[in-house]
């Protein structure tokens, strides 16, 4: 009987480590970084200087530096896919297609933003000169923001 006893006894320590030896106990986990993503759509002639590239903000108008940036895109790209990884969770105020002069690097230029309004830059030469950007909020709810589609209009950074 005491045999019999051990066993149970060596059986539930076996089960308990393996259960406490297993790192996947919630296979459904939150990611803990959200990304932004999507496809910029550049209409009008590249500057000869400067770099474009797409930039995320929790303020706007930005300020400061982004919360994430893209490398620079490739001079003469009509269409460029972007993908912003490693977000914290909070609301961004802007996502932005901007251009950086090389001379004058605090003169850089919004020549698009993701607004309400997918088919224009939202961005225009007269006042009130911008739109009111869409807010993405990165929660536990939506971490990952897709087909987020924007216009740059390369004409703004004359």
């Amino acid at each position: 009987m005491k045999r019999k006893n051990l066993l149970y006894v060596l059986a539930l320590v076996v089960l308990m480590a393996f259960i406490a030896c297993s790192d996947d106990s919630n296979p459904t986990k939150t990611p803990e970084f959200g990304t932004v993503s999507g496809r910029v759509t550049f209409v009008g002639a590249w500057p000869a200087t400067g770099d474009v590239q797409v930039s995320i903000w929790t303020s706007w108008p930005p300020a400061g530096p982004p919360a994430s940036a893209s490398s620079a895109i490739a001079s003469g790209t009509t269409v460029y896919d972007y993908k912003l990884e490693g977000l914290n969770k909070g609301e961004y105020k802007a996502l932005t297609v901007g251009w950086r002069d090389p001379v004058n690097p605090s003169g850089a230029k919004v020549l698009g933003l993701y607004w309400a309004n997918s088919d224009s830059s939202g961005v225009s030469a007269a006042p009130p000169f911008y739109a009111t950007p869409t807010v993405i909020n990165i929660n536990d709810a939506k971490m990952e923001w897709t087909n987020i589609n924007m216009k740059a209009d390369l004409s703004f950074v004359r």
